[in-house]
């Protein structure tokens, strides 16, 4: 078994002075690309906003585009449309992945962000939390049966300088007519992991695994018996809200959903770039 295409994201999300600071960053065996926001901490609003690429098909030289587009948004929950809206230039073509990395990243920052944001108390923030995201990941859905709370999972409520890492990455690796295909999730507060085998001709998943070793409360690392449902499904077809109900929606985890999502395009991904004179 060798490996033949890799991808890795760093998402991290910073405070300095009066300004948030959010990059995050992809290399992987098809390119490699960083996108950067500056943001009010108070507000979420972008002050500014743009795209560094520095290796990718057909390129000829490293670029820095600004995207003037997403200045004023505010880098929280429902900013998907103007993110589709804003990036769809051809110059930032590929950007949008990576500036919705970023958002999720200011989203958990958050967690560290209590004065700025204008909750007066953990408790206060955590309530929000509860009423907001009720039903959205297995945590969420089964507050009834927490045992642990947001902060006490944490450990403390106050966090300087870097108050949000996040790293992933795909490995795809071959072995006869098999493919082992591998996602990994850690971050300041999570760690998942997701393996497929699957069948190299059609991507028909043929054994499936999910292991959840860090997460708020042992609620959510229940979610991991639905990777069992996705054996004898043709991988490379599936789409992410596919992925998601069977992977248990609202009672799934969030994070297993992003890595076996993230699988999907992997492999589709080594396809292409085994398909192209560069990758031959």
């Amino acid at each position: 078994m060798h490996c033949v295409f890799q991808r890795f994201w760093h998402t991290n999300v910073r405070l300095e002075e009066e300004e948030l600071l959010a990059e995050s960053t992809y290399i992987g065996t098809d390119k490699e690309a960083c996108a950067r926001m500056i943001i009010d901490p108070g507000s979420l609003v972008v002050r500014r906003a743009w795209w560094e690429i520095y290796r990718a098909p057909g390129l000829d030289s490293p670029r820095m585009i600004e995207a003037p587009g997403l200045e004023g948004m505010t880098a929280y929950f429902d900013c998907g449309d103007t993110l589709r809206e804003a990036l769809s230039s051809p110059g930032l073509t590929g950007a949008r992945d990576l500036f919705a990395e970023s958002v999720r990243g200011i989203i958990q920052a958050e967690t560290f962000l209590l004065e700025q944001r204008g909750y007066s108390s953990p408790l206060e923030y955590q309530n929000y939390w509860a009423n907001v995201y009720q039903g959205a990941c297995r945590y969420y859905s089964n507050m009834e049966r927490v045992k642990q709370r947001w902060y006490e999972h944490i450990g403390y409520s106050e966090r300087s300088g870097s108050l949000f890492n996040r790293m992933k990455s795909q490995a795809l690796h071959l072995d006869n007519k098999n493919i082992l295909l591998s996602g990994h999730l850690h971050d300041s507060f999570h760690s998942v992991a997701a393996v497929l085998e699957l069948d190299q001709e059609d991507g028909r998943i043929t054994n499936s695994r999910g292991d959840i070793l860090l997460a708020p409360d042992l609620v959510c690392t229940e979610a991991a018996v639905y990777m069992a449902d996705m054996e004898g499904l043709l991988l490379p077809q599936m789409g992410k809200k596919e992925i998601a109900a069977l992977l248990g929606a609202e009672n799934g985890c969030v994070h297993l959903i992003d890595l076996v999502s993230d699988g999907a395009e992997t492999v589709l991904l080594y396809r292409e770039n085994e398909s192209s004179p560069a990758g031959q």
